[in-house]
């Protein structure tokens, strides 16, 4: 992941598919001419039904998350590798009681705020953006500022870890560990693919991730039992683990 700072097109189609779906009213402002030219270019290769269900399934990885997240309840969240997610704008408006700070790249942070002051997307005083890279920088000290030690916190990564190698989710897990460790309740929700893309399609798009992308897929977890001894030799408490086999995912949510 060193050194990769693009949004990848995966987030660019999957704001396509939100906005075609209304799945939320700010994913349509991430949708550049450059994308729908993209999506359409694969189209021609993997047939639009097709493609639209492998960004679907991203989709409903989304919803699940966010069921565990309305489980847990925090107070704040901390989302990782924010991209062009619109969970920040969505559950802000919802609660201007909630605290959520978004961080990712330089490069991706600049290039969302400015989508949103372009569309005049107006963003409320709990709502955060922090240029953060989370296996470089010292997580707590990014974003302390922002955050309120006495507040049931939640970190959120989703899709980070599978372009993180083995060396480099090491640090990731150090690096929230410490963070939450700041304060009096805490967890860190996130997930794992359970297999790759699958048939012909699959391949096709793994191949214009890793190659043309210049990222690669990594695994870091095969069962349940590994998430929870994984976690607990880090240091962490109680692991929940939901396998959505729908969506071909295993989610897991541990406390500090």
């Amino acid at each position: 992941m060193k050194g990769n700072e693009k949004i990848a097109f995966t987030a660019e189609a999957v704001a396509l598919m939100r906005a075609k779906k209304r799945v939320d009213p700010f994913s349509k402002y991430f949708v550049s001419v450059g994308t729908e030219k993209r999506f359409e270019m694969f189209s021609k290769v993997i047939p639009k039904n097709s493609l639209e269900r492998i960004f679907v399934k991203r989709i409903n990885l989304s919803k699940e998350l966010d069921k565990m997240i309305k489980l847990y309840c925090p107070e704040q969240i901390v989302e990782l590798a924010c991209g062009y997610s619109t969970r920040g704008l969505v559950r802000t408006r919802k609660s201007g009681r909630l605290v959520y700070v978004e961080t990712d790249f330089s490069s991706a942070i600049n290039r969302k705020k400015k989508i949103l002051a372009e569309n005049n997307v107006g963003v409320g005083k709990n709502h955060h953006f922090v240029v953060v890279d989370v296996i470089k920088d010292d997580l707590w000290k990014s974003v302390c500022k922002f955050v309120d030690r006495k507040k049931k916190t939640l970190v959120v990564a989703e899709t980070l870890t599978s372009y993180l190698n083995r060396e480099e989710h090491e640090f990731l897990v150090k690096n929230v560990k410490r963070f939450l460790g700041h304060f009096r309740e805490g967890a860190y929700l996130s997930h794992e693919g359970l297999n790759m893309l699958k048939g012909v399609f699959g391949k096709l798009l793994l191949f214009y991730r890793n190659v043309v992308g210049k990222t690669k897929s990594h695994r870091h977890f095969y069962t349940s039992d590994d998430v929870r001894k994984y976690f607990s030799k880090k240091g962490f408490g109680e692991a929940k683990v939901k396998v959505v086999e729908g969506i071909s995912q295993m989610l897991y949510l541990v406390k500090i």
